[in-house]
C-alpha cells in the first residue's frame, strides 16, 4: 500500500496515512467515544450496568471476530493465503459508513439510542490511530 497518495494536478499533495495529523484526529475521536461509553455513562449519569460493558465489549471485538474467522476458515481450506472476498468483508466491517448506517438503523429500530454499539467505532478508531487501515485487494499470485 501507498502511504503517499499520488499529488494532484492543483494545490498541495495529500498527507499520507502515517501522518500524525491524521492519526490524531483517529485518537482524539477514540478519546471522545470512550468518555462519551463510560465517563458520561458512570460520572454524570451515575450508571454503568455490567450488561451494557459486556455489550459493549462485544460490539467491540465484533469487526475483528466478524472479519477474521471466515477468513481465517478460508485460508484454513485453501493455499493459506487471504481469499479475494477477505478484503471486502474486512473493510465492510472496518468501516465508519458501515458502523453508523447499523447505528442508525438499529438505533431507530429498537427506538432508542443504542449506545453499547460504539465500542464498533471505537475498535475502527482505535485500529486508524495506530496504523491499521483498509486492505487493499488480494494480489493474484498467477499475475
Amino acid at each position: 500500500m501507498e502511504s503517499n497518495p499520488t499529488r494532484p494536478g492543483w494545490g498541495p499533495g495529500f498527507l499520507g496515512l502515517d501522518s500524525w495529523w491524521y492519526r490524531l484526529e483517529y485518537g482524539v475521536g477514540l478519546a471522545a467515544i470512550l468518555w462519551v461509553l463510560f465517563g458520561w455513562q458512570w460520572l454524570i449519569v451515575k450508571d454503568l450496568p455490567a450488561e451494557a460493558i459486556a455489550l459493549t465489549v462485544i460490539s467491540f471485538i465484533w469487526p475483528d471476530f466478524g472479519a477474521f474467522v471466515p477468513i481465517g476458515l478460508a485460508m484454513r481450506k485453501g493455499d493459506g493465503s487471504w481469499p479475494r472476498w477477505g478484503p471486502g468483508l474486512y473493510n465492510t466491517l472496518h468501516s465508519l459508513l458501515t458502523w453508523g448506517a447499523v447505528f442508525g438503523l438499529w438505533s431507530i429500530v429498537s427506538g432508542m439510542v443504542e449506545w453499547p454499539l460504539l465500542g464498533w467505532a471505537a475498535h475502527i478508531a482505535m485500529d486508524r490511530a495506530s496504523g491499521f487501515y483498509l486492505r487493499g485487494p488480494v494480489e493474484d499470485p498467477r499475475a
